[in-house]
Parts: C-alpha cells; sequence; structure tokens
C-alpha cells in the first residue's frame, strides 16, 4: 500500500482481527517519511437476502428490522445502543450465511434472542404477534424465564406445551379450576 503522505510503498507492522473476525486491522508504515497510520480491509458485503414463509426474497433491510424491534421495545428500559446491537448481530448473520440469505424466521429467532437478553416486556412483545392466547403468551414467557436461568430443561418443557394449555396442566394432567384461577392471578 502506498503512504497517504508521500507515495512511497508502506511496510506493515502489525495485523489483527477486527469487527469479530469480520474485518483485518493493519498497522503501517512509510520507511521514507516515517508516517504511521491503520488500515481496516474487509470483504465488500453483496446484499443480504431475506427468505420469506411463501419463498419470496426481499433485500435486507437494517432500517425495517430496527424499525420492528424499536416497536416491541417502546416504552421499555431497553436502550437504543442495544438494538443496534442486535440489528448488527443480524446484519453481521446475513452476511455471513450461505448466500447471503436468512429465513424471516431466523431472523425472528435472532430478534427474539437478543431482546431476551435484554428485556421480558419486549421479548414477549415481539413474540405476541403469532401468540393467539394467554397459555401461549404463558408458555413464552415460562421459555423466557427459563432461559435467564440456563434451565435448559424446562425451555423443552414450556416449548413442547400446545397451545392454549398451561404447562401445569401439562405435567399434571387436570387442575382444578381453583388452583388454575390463583395461578393465572399471580402472573
Amino acid at each position: 500500500m502506498d503512504c497517504p503522505q508521500c507515495g512511497h510503498q508502506t511496510r506493515t507492522l502489525e495485523t489483527r482481527k477486527a469487527d469479530d473476525g469480520a474485518a483485518v486491522r493493519r498497522r503501517r508504515e512509510c520507511p521514507a517519511c516515517g508516517t504511521r497510520f491503520t488500515t481496516f480491509e474487509r470483504r465488500a458485503p453483496g446484499p443480504a437476502w431475506i427468505v420469506k414463509r411463501g419463498g419470496e426474497r426481499q433485500p435486507f433491510d437494517a432500517a425495517k428490522l430496527r424499525a420492528a424491534i424499536g416497536r416491541a421495545a417502546h416504552k421499555r428500559p431497553v436502550t437504543p445502543a442495544q438494538l443496534d446491537a442486535i440489528v448488527g448481530r443480524i446484519e453481521l448473520a446475513a452476511e455471513r450465511a450461505e448466500r447471503s440469505e436468512l429465513t424471516s424466521e431466523r431472523v425472528r429467532g435472532l430478534c427474539l434472542e437478543g431482546l431476551g437478553e435484554i428485556d421480558a416486556g419486549a421479548y414477549l412483545q415481539f413474540a405476541g404477534v403469532e401468540l393467539s392466547d394467554f397459555g401461549s403468551v404463558r408458555a413464552a414467557l415460562e421459555r423466557f424465564e427459563a432461559r435467564k436461568v440456563g434451565d435448559r430443561d424446562a425451555i423443552s418443557a414450556a416449548g413442547s406445551v400446545r397451545e392454549g394449555e398451561d404447562a401445569h396442566s401439562s405435567e399434571t394432567g387436570s387442575e382444578s379450576s381453583e388452583s388454575r384461577r390463583q395461578r393465572e392471578e399471580s402472573i
């Protein structure tokens, strides 16, 4: 590489990975004038694509994703930097994916994973698009709580609950309406 000051060929002093391996950082020096500078090399990203459920392909739109996550986190204790970090991770996943394609389900899962690390309310709000009744909301909340404590058995148990059925009644068979009502009030 040529020196930006004098135009002579430079030498590389140091090379390291940057941006979680997405870039190479090089520290360079010009032997002629002594100027030192840093360069970053990144792969020129091709367009990332989102494959919808019906097979339709759309270009990845970070602003659209950021807006959707932002709506879920509205009036929640989530900072814009945290939302940008989630979008950044998804962008990186899209660039690294085979043929730069991600399914919409994978994007949704990555969004839920990111929101799950931050805030239960935002997680449930984002997941709520596909939750049709209180039982499925409760199952999603149980999956969130299980993830937070790292209990993989609770995640699989909560994930296997059929929509509209709560976790306790699926484990114990039947449950009295009084105990179900008390448990629902405590949630």
